[in-house]
């Protein structure tokens, strides 16, 4: 299966940022050996640098420009395509919620995850970030198949807490996905460090699709992280990114991830007290 991580750059404003991913999209496309899979990055189709702009330009999830333009992208293209994150508006609720599609090579929606940790942190030194001040999050850990490959996907902060990943593989796993925006102080610390450790905790393909690029408004400059990264379930880096818009790729070969569970077979040996999950080795 050959995949593609498209790394699109910040902006304020899906009338820029989505076209532009589009464009990206299509050169991707262009490739002697096509992708059957692309990804695009958490906050794609815009950066709200505040709460207000960023509820302000949510809709509806299937009235989104994001939406939209991906699942059309995918029914043209004959290509699987997995929306980044869009922040989209919740019937009845002031908050919005930041969610991930995925669409199948004829537009039909068969996956969809909401973001379950939400960035809370404290000033490292680029001010504090309180998502859960404006997002709801999601309860519902997700996998999907796609030709005979069970995918599973996580967003950005969920890369901190490595249970979600034992639970995908639980729920038979072979590649996992994580569209991120890092900001650049946490992504120089940590965003290749947990892409690579998650990957060799679940023995997985791990695919980190990172927003890159800066924006400014109202005189103040905020950066993401970028260094997208392919990763395979034995932890080494098969396509890495800088900062800027970049397309990887990589094909994933499925005989090696599975050679590589079956000389350590980590879930079998597994021995936790109260354990109730049946594992899908």
């Amino acid at each position: 299966m050959r995949i593609a991580a498209i790394q699109t750059v910040m902006g304020l404003s899906p009338e820029e940022t989505v076209p532009a991913a589009e464009a990206a999209m299509e050169a991707a496309m262009q490739a002697e050996e096509k992708p059957d899979f692309l990804i695009l990055p958490e906050y794609f189709s815009y950066y709200g640098l505040d709460q207000k702009s960023a509820v302000a330009l949510a809709q509806p999830l299937r009235e989104t420009p994001a939406f939209r333009m991906a699942q059309a992208f995918a029914r043209r293209h004959n290509v699987s395509v997995q929306a980044g994150t869009i922040l989209a508006k919740i019937d009845g609720d002031e908050r919005v919620e930041n969610v991930t599609v995925v669409f199948d090579r004829q537009g039909e929606v068969i996956a969809e995850y909401r973001k379950i940790h939400l960035f809370d942190i404290e000033d490292l030194g680029n001010g504090p970030f309180r998502e859960s001040d404006y997002i709801k999050p999601g309860n519902e850990i997700v996998t999907w198949e796609f030709e005979g490959v069970t995918f599973g996907t996580a967003i950005c902060f969920d890369g901190r807490f490595p249970e979600l990943f034992r639970a995908l593989r639980l729920k038979g796993a072979q590649v996992i996905t994580l569209p991120a925006a890092y900001t650049m102080i946490t992504g120089e610390a940590h965003w290749e460090l947990f892409a690579r450790a998650r990957a060799v905790e679940a023995q997985c393909y791990f695919i980190a699709c990172g927003l890159g690029g800066t924006v400014v408004a109202n005189g103040e400059e905020k950066g993401s992280y970028g260094h997208s990264v392919i990763v395979d379930a034995w932890g080494t880096v098969l396509a890495r990114a800088g900062h800027g818009a970049e397309t990887l790729t990589a094909t994933l070969d499925m005989a090696h991830l599975e050679n590589i569970r079956k000389g350590i077979p980590v879930i079998k040996q597994r021995r936790l007290v109260g354990e109730t999950v049946t594992p899908a080795v």
